[in-house]
């Protein structure tokens, strides 16, 4: 225990002696001994054992070699270097030699003290800004001191903080393909003094909507990370109250901006954030309230740099182009408005941005790694035959190729045996270099040549196919095809109690009518690995967003719905084939559409391509504008391809219909994001696109709908026969729904709403409705009876076929007046009765006495003719 203390306490010494002596900058010779002090660092440690530790320890201080440390010769400082390897050095404040050693083993110079780390405890640093006569307070300090930067945003008394983190992995990222950045968004039913109604009154899982917010989130912030970030970052963005005037989710974007912007993290923002909202009287209003919000036509979510867009989020009523962009136009304006309070923030800080490697290949060989796969890859790239498959396993075999040739040549090594700027080639060098490569070409072909892998031109769509009615039993279906991606919708029609109910912040207790299940399995794109459920939940809820708007009126269609859209292939846009085929299943399943949806995506290639090559990325206050590389060359392409999506700088989905747009979402992957100018662009294409797609959708419907189409249409009843028609605890609706297999809804005013799977069903349900109700029973018509129940004043007779109930008033038994009915009618007996019409309140009225007096009346004549007198016909 002594000696591991000891050594322990040796450690923290040697670090912070190693600190301080390549930050004082003291001269001296290379000190033989050092590999020897990391040697006996490593003792007594098993996880220090590790080749990583070892290089860790070796490359300490700025990293330079542990047997070039400028230490002097016969200097103090070597002194209490050599007794701390001895364990005879005094004890450090743990706090001060535990962040030295983690700075000197990190490689990193750790700066101690900065504003922040300063501040008393319970103050923070504070800027303002006001913004469309709101004011913005932004605060850092105060809370979660711990995280790399933190920030709490407010607005009136909507108050959502957010913390950012970052660590490096514990293995070496030179390999890193993609950004290792994940974000948390959580809000709990505290902030706006609400218990939950769940039964351990806990928020449990994260909820969809606290999802998608998060998903929001990540797409604002992730393209100001520099191209080969490899440290694992994180956001968790948290609402701490909530007024209803002000949106969450925009405070959410903004403070999470500004956690970036205060941490140490190379991150090029800041980020603002603005929604706009266009009501129905054309109104446009910047930072709607939830209220606004409900009501509007439009409402449109972005965020922005100074210059740049990096996410849109937008929802519709067929808004057509020139509203959108109006109203997209005014949201970026406000947006940018709060970059600059956040900058203002981060200087105050006084923190410098950290120097971070990223991941790439190695500068000596990547040029090799170029000169070997640039001529097979343009070659596989204008090869216009080939299907995805067919030049996925292309590509695999050039890289093949290309890493026998290193082989045979010896200039292929293992990560472990590679030897910096010597040629030599490593896995993650061949993988840099041949992605870049290959995005290189694909952006060179489309720029230069408007050419595309498939052979398309840069407005071109993909050959589309659509199949309705696709398969049996089911509600409604669909197969949609685009390409190679196919996706297979279908629909099931549900009661009015089986909508989905959800629990928000603001909204409370909810139900929605429509709910999409998007599903990507892993065999549409050939692979193996099962995952990515807030990718499906994000389209889910893009579709949602774009078919909600045509459907009927909720009274004129009181049902919910459920589209599956589940993906079978997937070469690019299955997002959008799940709009365009849910949206040919709803109108298969007989849902009577205000018009199709159709969604198309438009991608961008710019001339900004990325070498391979890794870098470093200096030291710099975190205050100090991103400047963003310009926009050279570009060229934007409709119906996205899996590799355009994958290697581009934008994917934006657009649906909507003839008249307008319905819903859209823009996806950045363009370095510091994407002009608005661009994006208006993309716009129009997207217009073009959807209109093409529309007119092969209408096709694909049948002009009449065949008798085994589902079916849907309403019959009217007086009110007072809405309790006959439901029956005793809906036992009337259940044993009609579960007869015909029938949807029945019965709202208070009479209207009866029918969803059934054929026309026969359809038509057997009404005329069931009509007969419990009693308006197929005509006024001046005999029906026979059974006597059902005998009161003191009248009967009621359950006339055939019907079932319908008539009221049998006791002055209309018998043509004689009757001490007692007794007299005349018993339960179960069977009567024939006249309909009489209906009485105030629209119960039927019937008489025996009519039906006994026409009998008495053709009885007389018989005898008259019978005695030969003839009938007169004067009488």
């Amino acid at each position: 225990m002594l000696l591991s203390r000891s050594r322990a306490a040796a450690l923290r010494r040697c670090a912070d002696l190693l600190a301080k002596g390549w930050q004082s900058g003291l001269p001296g010779e290379a000190v033989p001994g050092w590999p020897v002090a990391a040697a006996a660092c490593q003792v007594g440690s098993a996880a220090s054992s590790t080749p990583a530790a070892r290089h860790a320890f070796a490359t300490a201080a700025g990293g330079i070699p542990a047997d070039q440390l400028p230490l002097a010769e016969g200097s103090l400082l070597r002194d209490d270097t050599e007794d701390a390897l001895q364990g005879a050095a005094e004890d450090l404040p743990p706090e001060r030699g535990e962040l030295a050693a983690a700075a000197a083993l990190s490689g990193q110079r750790f700066v101690l003290t900065d504003a922040v780390a300063q501040l008393p405890m319970g103050q923070a640093l504070r800027q303002e800004a006001a913004v469309q006569g709101r004011t913005w307070v932004f605060e850092t300090g105060k809370l979660a001191r711990l995280a790399a930067g933190s920030c709490v945003v407010r607005v009136a008394d909507t108050t959502v903080l957010a913390a950012a983190t970052c660590q490096p992995p514990p293995w070496s990222r030179r390999d890193a393909q993609q950004l290792q950045f994940e974000v948390e968004y959580r809000e709990k039913l505290y902030a706006v003094g609400r218990i939950p109604s769940t039964y351990n009154k806990r928020e449990g899982v994260v909820k969809e909507h606290e999802m998608l917010a998060a998903r929001r989130i990540h797409r604002a912030l992730r393209p100001l990370f520099p191209k080969g970030f490899a440290l694992d970052a994180a956001v968790f963005a948290s609402v701490l109250s909530a007024d209803g005037s002000a949106d969450p989710d925009v405070l959410a974007i903004c403070a999470a901006s500004a956690a970036l912007q205060c941490s140490p993290l190379p991150w090029a923002g800041p980020v603002g954030a603005a929604r706009a909202a266009l009501l129905p009287g054309g109104e446009l209003v910047v930072s709607p309230s939830v209220a606004q919000q409900e009501a509007a036509t439009l409402n449109v979510l972005v965020a922005c740099t100074a210059d740049r867009i990096t996410m849109v989020e937008a929802e519709g009523d067929q808004i057509p182009e020139a509203d959108f962009l109006r109203a997209l136009r005014a949201a970026v304006e406000a947006a940018q408005q709060l970059a600059e309070p956040q900058r203002q923030l981060a200087e105050q800080t006084g923190r410098q941005t950290q120097q971070v490697q990223l991941a790439g290949s190695d500068p000596g060989a990547v040029k090799k790694v170029v000169d070997l796969v640039a001529a097979p890859i343009e070659a596989i790239l204008r090869n216009s035959s080939l299907t995805k498959s067919s030049r996925a396993l292309a590509l695999q075999q050039a890289k093949d190729d290309v890493l026998e040739r290193l082989r045979a040549t010896g200039a292929f090594r293992t990560e472990y045996a590679r030897v910096p700027g010597s040629g030599c080639v490593a896995p993650s060098d061949l993988d840099h270099g041949f992605t870049a490569v290959l995005g290189g070409t694909l952006r060179w072909l489309a720029l230069e040549e408007g050419w595309r892998c498939d052979g398309r031109g840069p407005i071109d769509l993909r050959p589309v196919h659509c199949e309705a009615d696709a398969i049996p039993v089911v509600h409604g279906s669909a197969l949609f095809s685009r390409g190679e991606t196919q996706s297979l919708c279908t629909v099931t029609v549900g009661r009015r109690g089986e909508q989905q109910k959800s629990e928000s912040l603001l909204g409370g207790e909810s139900s929605k009518r429509l709910f999409v299940n998007y599903s990507f399995p892993a065999f549409a794109i050939a692979e193996t690995n099962i995952g990515g459920v807030r990718r499906e939940m994000g389209h889910s809820e893009l579709a949602e967003r774009a078919l909600l708007p045509v459907l009927p009126d909720e009274g004129a269609f009181p049902f919910s719905l459920r589209l599956n859209a589940d993906t079978l292939a997937s070469s690019g846009s299955s997002s959008m084939a799940a709009v365009c085929g849910g949206s040919l299943a709803l109108a298969d399943a007989g849902v009577p559409l205000k018009a199709l949806v159709a969604g198309v995506s438009v991608g961008l290639m710019t001339d900004s391509s990325w070498s391979g090559a890794a870098r470093e990325l200096p030291p710099s206050p975190v205050a100090a504008p991103a400047q963003a590389a310009p926009v050279g060359r570009y060229e934007l392409l409709t119906d996205l391809l899996g590799m355009e999506d994958q290697l581009g700088d934008m994917d934006l989905k657009v649906a909507g219909t003839r008249r307008g747009i319905t819903a859209c979402q823009l996806d950045v992957k363009l370095a510091g994001g994407v002009p608005l100018h661009i994006v208006e662009e993309a716009f129009a294409a997207a217009a073009r696109g959807r209109a093409k797609l529309l007119g092969v959708m209408e096709a694909a419907l049948p002009k009449e709908r065949s008798a085994s189409a589902p079916t849907f249409g309403s019959v009217q009843i007086p009110e007072s026969m809405i309790g006959r028609v439901i029956g005793k605890e809906g036992c009337e609706l259940k044993a009609m729904e579960q007869e015909y297999d029938a949807r029945v809804d019965v709202d208070d005013s009479g209207l009866v709403s029918i969803f059934a799977p054929t026309q026969e069903d359809y038509k057997g349900a009404a005329a069931k409705v009509l007969d419990l109700s009693g308006e197929s029973v005509k006024e001046g018509q005999v029906y026979r009876g059974t006597v059902a129940r005998v009161l003191d004043f009248g009967a009621q007779v359950t006339l055939e076929p019907s079932g319908a109930r008539g009221w049998l008033h006791i002055s209309e038994v018998s043509p004689q007046r009757l001490r007692s009915i007794d007299d005349a009618l018993k339960v179960g007996q069977q009567v024939e009765v006249l309909c009489l019409g209906r009485d105030a309140k629209g119960q039927v009225k019937v008489s025996r006495k009519a039906v006994l007096a026409r009998e008495a009346a053709q009885a007389g004549a018989k005898r008259s003719l019978a005695h030969g007198g003839g009938v007169d016909a004067d009488k």
